[in-house]
């Protein structure tokens, strides 16, 4: 890694591996997570600017705050799967058998 000020993640830890292995469907996950954000971002972005481009009415607010609310579990979840991820890269353990694939406690329909 460079080591340019403008370059360098203050983040980055030099104990941290650069690399590792995980299951390709926590990315899968994430994608998804991302997209649900982006569609999410899409609407509440779209109504603030609703009066001025169609004369509609925008969202309610209350339906702003659920949609927010939804953003920050989705949030939530992307972390959880970035610990799991992270967990496992540093252990080293890659085993798909244990509990289906399961690498958080999150129920079984998010993951």
């Amino acid at each position: 890694m460079q080591s340019h000020p403008l370059t360098q993640n203050p983040w980055s830890v030099d104990t941290d591996p650069e690399f590792g292995s995980i299951p390709l469907a926590h990315l899968y996950y994430i994608d998804r997570a991302r997209h649900a954000i982006e569609a999410i971002a899409r609407m509440v972005g779209n109504s603030a600017s609703e009066p001025d481009a169609t004369g509609s009415q925008p969202l309610e607010a209350w339906t702003v705050a659920a949609l927010m609310g939804g953003v920050e579990s989705l949030c939530d979840h992307v972390s959880r799967l970035t610990d799991a991820m992270l967990e496992q890269t540093r252990t080293g353990a890659v085993d798909a058998d244990q509990e289906g694939g399961a690498m958080h406690n999150a129920s079984m329909s998010i993951q």
